[in-house]
Parts: C-alpha cells; structure tokens; sequence
C-alpha cells in the first residue's frame, strides 16, 4: 500500500494487531495498533485526504528515534510510516505516526 492511499478507516479494522518493524539495521519489533482517529481538517479544507493518527504500542522498552520506518502487516501487507515515540511507562513504549 502507498501512503496515498491509506485513510483512517483502513486502519480501524486492525486495532489490537501487531505490525512489525522491518529494517536492516534493527531486530523485528512487535508493535501493536491501539488507536486509529480522525484529526480536525486544516482551514481552508484543501486536504488531499481527511487527517488521522495512529498510535502504536511496543512491549520494548528501548525508545527508538523518530524516523520512517517499514511496518509488515499480516493483512496490508509492508507500510512506510513515519514513526515518533509519544509515551513511555512500565509496559513499554508508545509511537504516533500522523497522516495529513
């Protein structure tokens, strides 16, 4: 799937699953998807597509940076997402990818 096309509502079904972090130069990560929500359009309403927010949640408690990063998804299959770590408490860490 490219970026372009994904709106919240592709998300939505995949609540409580896992997508795991590809890359070269880190271990698979298990991250699983807690939230899927609109955001307020911007003014002006020019949007090419309504603004949403992902959050995932990881078991891991190392943070890792902000970066764009390749989810695999069982179902959507391989996804580049901007990933921002937003939270960090004793059950791991929380990361926000936001779409506008």
């Amino acid at each position: 799937m490219t970026d372009e096309l994904l709106k919240c509502s592709d998300f939505v079904p995949h609540i409580g699953t896992d997508f795991v972090i590809a890359a070269d130069d880190l271990p698979a990560l298990a991250m699983t998807l807690t939230s899927a929500e609109p955001l307020q359009p911007t003014k002006g309403g020019n949007d090419l597509r309504p603004p949403f927010m992902l959050l995932f949640r990881s078991k891991n408690q190392d943070v890792l940076q902000q970066r764009l990063f390749q989810l695999r998804h069982a179902v959507m299959g391989d996804l580049d997402l901007f990933l921002v770590p937003s939270a960090r408490d004793a059950e791991g860490v929380e990361y926000c990818a936001t779409f506008n």
